[in-house]
């Protein structure tokens, strides 16, 4: 009795959901929450949405029809349902052989009196143009952000493609191809899940079939169509046996791709509803092109080279910090031969050699994560992402790099080839490894034939020291902080001082003792050695006019000259000029210069010294040995003095060094120079000098470097 009662009640309520089911104008379903969520009830307008007939879907399991849907999401709908509450959600919704369909459903429970949901009502309205309107509207703004962060063309076709795969519930694989300047196509995919498929295809007969269609083109067999076998693989590894195809038009009406789309089922309606939807983000596609290639002019107006048509310095930076940023390595890579070679033929011969320097090095990469960039007018600049790379590989590369001529200006031209290496991590930055690869680079290049150079630390605290030598440097020169002390050489017979050397000396207020074997060069590069110079010999000039007021002994003094300051214009006149405001006779200034001075300008050297020596100054050759100089020009020039250097002194015993220091005395006496050893130390080397004929010596031996006020009571005793 009880149970027929029940029987009746529920056939009463069923009668009553059936009801409002009808009144509400719209297709609805209802199912029992008891028994498996099976259907009980469907009007004729579901079964046409749903593409099914009332005896298709009776008894089956409602939530079926959602398997479109996340598991979690059905778990939700199923336990609010059973807790009572109505429901209203946006899903996608199942078809028999069509694809599904954007859903707006509202479950109304219907509960016993213990609370027990029974029977549910749901009301489904399809609302699959809404939400595509409402999805193009989402994609737009996504792609309008995308162009405003300046996102890579690669991303934005990937921001499309997943956002299709995500719309349709991953029923469908997309893929967007996009012409290249090469008969080629650029190819963009969503599924992250598809592996080794090439960036570029061929563009095909299809594919250019497509681009001259207004319309789509759904193939049902994607065996019968010539497209590339990793397109029918990504198909095939997809599950999606068929194919839609689409182009893509600019502005203009041309052809700038097509899309690829492969599904899981078709039919006419759905080709129709992609064609739509498609359209419009192929004007998103197009739109993107453009920008992408405006883009690519505005790069290439700042980050090409013109000359080459390699990035330039900012566009290495640009590349560098947003793809090679952890770590690595940067170098630089300069031809030794480059200034020559504009010189001969011309600025357009050195950019064409960097050309085919760089053309080579690609030919020869087998590291994909390396990048090459002009960096100066004269060198490359390389990076590569990987901090142990074997640089015995790369010392081989370049090898095989200059083994053949290059031809510039229809020339064949060998070359050598200089690179600075340096790190960079997450400690140094960059810019920084870029400054210390240069600093390498300035090494190597003082190093004969092609020659790499590795940055160390120890190279940056020199560098770092220079600065701060540059930085006082001129402060000094302008506050006369540069001081003298001076060293006597004497006669290694008598020991009698035979003349001084003045050595400048700076101590500085803020860095101290500054060594001359750290600011004389920095000097040198400064161009501010020639100031040094002339301070130093004013300082002598004075020390020897206060003597001559004083009636003391005079002696005559060496003051070292640089290159620079040797020829430069009026260097005779003006040295001529000091001694004279001094009161001084030129007889007793010694003009030491390096042995090379000869090989920068021989005619002008000689001219020059032939003028010193006419005006009573003497000459001197000093360090002679460490450098390039040339037995004919020295003979031909009129110096003085010899000056024997400090190294050969030290190993003297040496049976080799003493041949060449007994060469260099029996060079000086047959060309009537007095002949000066420096650096000695003991009276072993004192007495060997001797018996080779040396007739001066300096050296800590006899005196060190001293003060003034030292060497004059030295002097007046």
């Amino acid at each position: 009795m009880v149970t027929n009662t029940m029987i009746i009640e529920h056939e009463m309520l069923l009668k009553t959901i059936r009801r409002l089911g009808d009144n509400s104008k719209e297709s609805y379903v209802i199912f029992d929450a008891t028994n498996n969520n099976c259907i009980l009830e469907c009007n004729d307008s579901f079964c046409t949405l749903t593409n099914t007939t009332r005896s298709q879907i009776i008894n089956i399991d409602y939530f079926s029809l959602m398997s479109n849907e996340e598991q979690t999401t059905i778990e939700i709908i199923k336990n609010k349902i059973h807790s009572g509450a109505i429901v209203q959600e946006m899903l996608h919704h199942s078809c028999f052989d069509k694809s599904p369909f954007w859903a707006e459903i509202q479950a109304l429970p219907f509960q016993n009196n213990k609370n027990e949901t029974l029977f549910v009502l749901v009301v489904v309205k399809e609302v699959t143009y809404y939400q595509t309107e409402e999805f193009l509207i989402l994609l737009e703004k996504t792609m309008y952000e995308a162009i405003e962060k300046d996102y890579s063309f690669n991303k934005k076709m990937s921001v499309i493609c997943s956002s299709l795969d995500q719309f349709f519930m991953q029923k469908i694989s997309s893929m967007v191809l996009v012409k290249t300047e090469v008969d080629q196509l650029r190819i963009f995919k969503g599924n992250d899940k598809i592996k080794d498929l090439p960036e570029r295809c061929d563009n095909k007969e299809f594919f250019k079939r497509v681009m001259q269609e207004k319309t789509s083109i759904l193939v049902k067999r994607l065996d019968e169509i010539d497209i590339p076998i990793e397109h029918k693989m990504f198909a095939n590894s997809s599950e999606m046996p068929f194919g839609l195809f689409m182009p893509i038009y600019n502005q203009q009406h041309q052809a700038i791709g097509l899309f690829a789309i492969f599904l899981r089922q078709h039919s006419s309606t759905d080709q129709k509803t992609f064609e739509s939807m498609l359209r419009k983000i192929g004007a998103l596609v197009a739109l993107a092109y453009a920008y992408a290639k405006t883009q690519k002019k505005i790069w290439d107006l700042a980050y090409i080279d013109i000359t080459t048509g390699l990035p330039n310095r900012h566009g290495f930076l640009n590349k560098v910090e947003k793809e090679y940023s952890q770590n690595g390595n940067i170098k630089i890579l300069k031809p030794s031969e480059f200034h020559q070679i504009v010189e001969l033929y011309g600025r357009e011969a050195g950019d064409e050699l960097l050309r085919q320097i760089a053309k080579r090095l690609n030919e020869q990469k087998h590291d994909q994560n390396e990048y090459i960039a002009r960096f100066t007018s004269s060198s490359l600049i390389i990076t590569n992402a990987t901090l142990d790379e074997d640089f015995f590989y790369y010392k081989r590369r370049i090898k095989e790099i200059i083994r053949q001529p290059f031809i510039v200006g229809g020339k064949q031209i060998y070359i050598t080839l200089k690179t600075g290496i340096a790190f960079y991590n997450h400690d140094i930055k960059i810019a920084d490894a870029i400054r210390f690869a240069d600093n390498a680079v300035s090494f190597a290049a003082n190093k004969p034939g092609t020659h790499m150079e590795i940055f160390t630390q120890e190279r940056n605290d020199v560098l770092e020291q220079q600065m701060t030598v540059l930085n006082h440097l001129a402060q000094a020169i302008k506050n006369k902080e540069i001081s003298v002390n001076l060293q006597p050489k004497v006669d290694l017979q008598t020991g009698e001082i035979q003349s001084i050397e003045a050595l400048a000396r700076w101590i500085s207020p803020k860095l101290g003792f500054v060594s001359p074997a750290i600011f004389i060069p920095v000097a040198e590069s400064a161009g501010k050695v020639r100031e040094i110079d002339i301070q130093i010999l004013e300082i002598a000039l004075s020390w020897l006019a206060e003597r001559k007021k004083l009636g003391k002994k005079l002696v005559k003094v060496a003051v070292n000259i640089s290159p620079n300051h040797f020829y430069y214009e009026n260097f005779v006149q003006d040295t001529l000029e000091l001694v004279q405001k001094y009161d001084i006779e030129p007889r007793y200034i010694i003009l030491e210069v390096t042995e090379n001075i000869g090989l920068v300008d021989f005619q002008t050297a000689f001219s020059i010294i032939k003028e010193l020596k006419e005006y009573g100054f003497k000459t001197s050759v000093d360090d002679f040995g460490t450098g390039f100089s040339s037995l004919s020009y020295l003979q031909r020039l009129p110096f003085t003095e010899l000056k024997i250097d400090r190294s050969f002194i030290n190993d003297i015993k040496d049976a080799a060094t003493l041949a060449i220091v007994r060469s260099i005395i029996q060079l000086a006496l047959n060309l009537g120079m007095t002949s000066v050893a420096e650096g000695i130390e003991n009276k072993e080397q004192v007495e060997i000098l001797r018996a080779l004929g040396c007739t001066v010596g300096q050296g800590y031996f006899y005196y060190k470097p001293m003060t003034i006020e030292q060497l004059d009571a030295i002097l007046d005793k």
